[in-house]
């Protein structure tokens, strides 16, 4: 047995010994940090595990009211969507009003031009004609003097006859 406990005591600083070398190894310590990290993750599996199968858990009631906060806000964002859709339609519609007013005025002021170059034609001719009546007038009146004028000298060489013609008749007697 004395033998065999120090076999066994030489075994094991042998084996603290490898232990220690090992542990400087970087493959070793990333080794023992993966280990160390699969133990965390298997304890938290077993703590959610407890936490699921366990109604009034911590895990479960957290994500329950995360579930009703999501719902709040998707609730908040059916809303804002309902109220900017109506505001939208609101403002389609005044845009179609605004248009259409637009359309007739539009139609109102071509109307209004037309008649305005109506009035402006009627006026145009009225002037010519009225010219052409004038510039008729002046050369009937251009005749009528020529006429007047001839007939006066007529008249007078006529009148100035008859004078001369009564001192004759005058003294002849």
């Amino acid at each position: 047995m004395i033998k065999y406990n120090a076999y066994y005591a030489k075994i094991k600083t042998h084996k603290n010994n490898l232990v220690e070398v090992e542990s400087k190894w970087s493959f070793m310590t990333e080794l023992y940090e993966k280990r160390n990290f699969v133990k965390k993750l298997k304890t938290m599996k077993e703590e959610l595990m407890q936490d699921l199968q366990n109604p009034g858990g911590n895990r479960i009631t957290q994500v329950q009211e995360d579930i009703t906060k999501l719902k709040d806000k998707i609730i908040t964002v059916k809303e804002s969507i309902i109220v900017k859709t109506c505001f939208l339609e609101e403002e389609k519609k005044t845009h179609e009003k605004l248009r259409k007013e637009i359309e007739v005025q539009h139609k109102r002021y071509d109307a209004i031009l037309k008649r305005l170059h109506c009035q402006v034609n009627k006026l145009q001719s009225n002037r010519r004609q009225w010219q052409w009546n004038i510039q008729r007038l002046e050369k009937t009146a251009a005749e009528l003097r020529k006429c007047i004028g001839t007939q006066e000298q007529h008249c007078h060489s006529a009148v100035w006859n008859t004078d001369d013609d009564n001192k004759n008749y005058g003294t002849e007697h």
